[in-house]
């Protein structure tokens, strides 16, 4: 079937996904289909979660992984479904959280559909990571994912994620702010997706991935 776009009312409900989730309740699907749901970053919170070698078990993660996110959002973390990228043994991992009440209505809404397997709900980071990561240099890169009002904008060292930030503002302005948050040296380049790459300036060698 390929890709399918269509537009939500982003006021709908109380919460920020629930638009998409009326909108997708009017999506006729083939009787047999694999389906993958790739999430906006509007959705999705992200951390950067340093390695820890005392992780026996699974639940031992998920605990050390929620303990991150409370840190840095509160009891709100205790109602998310948490995910972490593979580790490399010792560099720091990429974890993202979304609602778990947003993963329950999505099965839900494909459970009334019979034939169609969720094969994977994906944040929108990690399917363009996946997508352009043989773009990225050994060194590193910035990876920007920029919206109208915001922008993810994270940095991949080349073997371990350093750095994530997702929030409203220009993505070239959060991309400044976020190099300074940054210990030790930076990559220069920086791959822009959803705007267009300005020309290069100061430090910055700047490349357009392709939609």
């Amino acid at each position: 079937m390929g890709e399918k776009r269509i537009a939500c009312d982003p006021a709908f409900g109380a919460e920020s996904w629930q638009g998409a989730i009326a909108a997708l309740k009017n999506v006729e699907l083939p009787r047999k289909c694999r389906v993958t749901v790739v999430l906006s970053n509007h959705l999705v919170r992200y951390a950067v979660v340093p390695w820890s070698n005392a992780l026996g078990t699974p639940a031992e993660e998920e605990a050390y992984v929620r303990h991150h996110f409370a840190k840095i959002h509160g009891e709100r973390a205790k109602g998310w479904s948490l995910r972490a990228s593979p580790g490399s043994g010792s560099g720091p991992r990429l974890a993202s959280a979304i609602d778990k009440a947003l993963l329950d209505e999505l099965r839900t809404w494909l459970a009334g559909k019979p034939g169609a397997q969720l094969v994977s709900v994906q944040p929108q980071l990690m399917a363009a990571f996946n997508r352009w990561r043989r773009a990225i240099p050994a060194g590193g890169a910035w990876l920007v994912l920029a919206d109208e009002d915001r922008a993810c904008v994270a940095l991949h060292g080349g073997a371990s994620w350093r750095a994530v930030h997702n929030g409203k503002g220009d993505w070239l302005a959060l991309l400044d702010r976020e190099r300074h948050r940054v210990e030790g040296d930076v990559p220069s380049t920086v791959l822009v997706a959803g705007a267009r790459a300005p020309a290069n300036q100061g430090t910055w060698q700047f490349r357009e991935l392709a939609a």
